[in-house]
């Protein structure tokens, strides 16, 4: 299905009914990876999985900043009448998930990150560079250069910032192996009040959502508290 938000055509599917949660995707990354939470929780929940502007099969041809896939994320949750729902953010998607906690903080009533960045540069460009450009859809790729301006020029969540959001929220991190690494969590985590971290070990960058027993044992957990 497709909706126009903020000027833009979003593509996004809906799974399950109950209490609404949304799902955003990594950067570069379209509908079809969420599945993975979406099909754990879809028995319980009614999940809204969406491409973000400039993913998938969502609007390209449009600027890219975090705080326009915030604004993308409220008029979405406006438009279709979602009644505080519960946000999830992998990656750069949970980068997005903040901003609207910040900007839009009614909208939801539990925030939820994977692997998310506050900060800018917390990313070694080199790592990064190396693990993804084998995959074909690198931001650093010619016709995704925007992603990596995004990854390295976005403007940088302060601990002011962070210290408005008072939602329940779960910051989860995948240890020694993660691109993001642990002391951003902690940072994020640290400056949220009502805040629990969960660190997964050697999971790495997101990888503990296909099918990490600990992971969904502590998501399930937060999410029915």
């Amino acid at each position: 299905m497709d909706i126009e938000v903020n000027n833009i055509k979003i593509h996004y599917e809906i799974l399950g009914e109950g209490q609404p949660i949304i799902l955003l995707n990594p950067n570069s990354v379209n509908t079809g990876l969420m599945k993975f939470i979406a099909n754990r929780l879809k028995d319980k929940y009614k999940v809204y999985i969406f491409d973000r502007r400039c993913c998938g099969k969502s609007e390209k041809n449009c600027t890219l900043t975090y705080e326009d896939s915030a604004k993308d994320v409220y008029e979405f949750i406006k438009k279709l009448n979602i009644d505080k729902p519960y946000l999830l953010g992998c990656s750069g998607g949970g980068t997005v998930a903040l901003n609207v906690a910040i900007h839009y903080p009614e909208s939801i009533s539990k925030l939820i990150l994977c692997s998310g960045v506050a900060r800018n540069n917390i990313i070694e460009k080199p790592n990064y560079a190396k693990i993804m450009g084998k995959i074909p859809w690198y931001p650093g790729k010619k016709n995704n250069e925007k992603f990596e301006k995004l990854n390295y020029e976005s403007h940088s969540i302060t601990k002011e910032e962070l210290s408005i959001i008072d939602i329940p929220t779960l910051v989860f991190n995948g240890g020694v192996k993660d691109l993001v690494p642990k002391d951003e969590a902690e940072y994020i985590s640290n400056n949220i009040k009502n805040s629990e971290l969960k660190i997964l070990e050697k999971a790495g960058h997101c990888n503990y959502i296909f099918n990490n027993n600990d992971f969904y044992n502590k998501l399930n957990e937060f999410l029915e508290r």
